[in-house]
């Protein structure tokens, strides 16, 4: 207790030049924890939103180029049952693209605003357990075919599409029932298809789901089988396969068998997320190296100013060795005022670090036009930032507070007096 009294004393005899020294720290810490919970917040955005994973599976596909000699290797339900025993694999989720084009004219009401519309699409058939939604199932050849869109595909419409066409935004829950005509097997662009056989269904939909496809719509397996069959097309192989693991840490053992038995694994989306989040890395990493020269600044300040200190001060501690103080309590008391310097300015510079994420975030709620995936915050700031903004303070200063602790030691008590 003492030694922190005598400490606070010699601190109050220069608050000036220790307020500065406060600041410099301060500068860096709140430049360093700004930065890592903006590459936080967006790396987050980037994979939960942007680009959503799910760590326990991964899709197979049949390899793109096949030798003949060799013989082909399709997804066929024995392959799949093959893959479906693959140790670790928990289930097998079967994919079929509708392999014919399909459009939809849209002339009537939607949700309040007259729409005349037509676009291609994109059809798929999975098993209902992978998307786990309701009302989901193929209820025969005349009924409705049930259809999911992405949770992006939505984002998209509303934050882009409909903004800019001033047409309505809606939610997963308001597009439930919705029905459309959907012609499969006639296309706008390609002109074989339409002059070909086509047959008209209506599609309903179930909802949204982050493990549909972005470009389209998401169908029952069974109805995607039949509209293949209808119209002459491939309806005994799948178009990809999802393997869901027991655990994550299983799928790189499931890779490497799936790549063993001849098959693909498709991670183009897993690939580009990485890519992206790799480029908000190196960025956040540039932008950390610049905060950490800050820090580095503040403790070479902190050096020169205890440095300074202690000559000024070497009759005192000439004083205190001479009436008994050990060299332990003599760089002790330098390193406890640094170490109060470095305290302030990491309790400081967190606070500022988050306080400048409060005011991003506020100018981009309120200046910036609504995009798609803008998230509500471009921030992370889980616990362990504030217990690091704190600790780098302390490591700046006493690190900077090193020489001049050595160099009070080092006074000669019979030479100063």
């Amino acid at each position: 207790m003492r030694l922190l009294r005598l400490a606070w004393i010699n601190l109050r005899r220069d608050l000036r030049g220790n307020l500065l020294s406060v600041a410099g720290v301060a500068a860096g810490i709140a430049a360093l924890v700004f930065f890592v919970a903006l590459g936080l917040g967006v790396g987050d955005v980037v994979r939960t939103r942007i680009f959503p994973q799910d760590a326990r599976s991964l899709q197979v596909i049949a390899p793109k180029v096949q030798i003949g000699l060799l013989g082909s290797t399709v997804l066929d339900d024995e392959a799949v049952g093959r893959l479906g025993g693959i140790p670790g694999v928990e289930a097998a989720y079967r994919k079929m693209r509708v392999r014919v084009p399909a459009v939809s004219r849209y002339d009537g009401s939607f949700f309040g605003k007259q729409l005349r519309m037509g676009l291609e699409i994109l059809a798929e058939g999975v098993d209902p357990g992978l998307v786990e939604a309701a009302s989901f199932e193929d209820n025969g050849e005349g009924a409705p075919i049930p259809a999911l869109i992405s949770t992006r595909l939505l984002e998209i419409y509303n934050q882009g599409f409909a903004r800019d066409r001033g047409l309505p935004q809606v939610s997963g829950a308001m597009l439930q029932g919705f029905r459309f005509p959907v012609d499969f097997g006639r296309s706008y662009v390609t002109p074989r298809a339409a002059a070909g056989e086509s047959w008209r269904r209506e599609a309903v939909l179930s909802g949204v789901s982050d493990r549909v496809m972005l470009q389209g719509i998401t169908i029952p397996l069974e109805s995607a089988r039949r509209l293949n069959e209808r119209l002459g097309e491939d309806a005994r192989t799948y178009s990809a396969v999802v393997l869901r693991a027991s655990t994550p840490d299983r799928i790189p053992s499931i890779a490497a068998a799936v790549r063993d038995a001849g098959y693909e694994v498709d991670d183009s989306d897993r690939a580009q997320a990485e890519r992206v989040g790799a480029a908000v890395a190196i960025v956040t990493g540039v932008l950390t190296l610049l905060s950490l020269l800050v820090c580095a600044l503040g403790c070479v300040n902190i050096s020169l100013t205890f440095g300074a200190a202690v000559r000024a001060r070497a009759r005192e501690i000439g004083i205190l060795r001479s009436v008994g103080a050990t060299s332990r309590a003599i760089a002790g008391l330098i390193l406890a005022e640094a170490a109060a310097i470095g305290l302030c300015g990491g309790l400081l510079g967190g606070a500022a670090a988050r306080g400048g994420a409060l005011l991003v975030d506020w100018l981009a709620r309120t200046r910036l036009p609504a995009f798609p995936f803008k998230p509500e915050t471009f921030f992370a700031f889980p616990v362990w930032i504030g217990v690091g903004a704190v600790a780098a303070g302390l490591a700046a200063a006493l690190l900077g507070a090193l020489v001049p602790a050595r160099r009070a030691v080092r006074v000669d008590p019979s030479r100063i007096l």
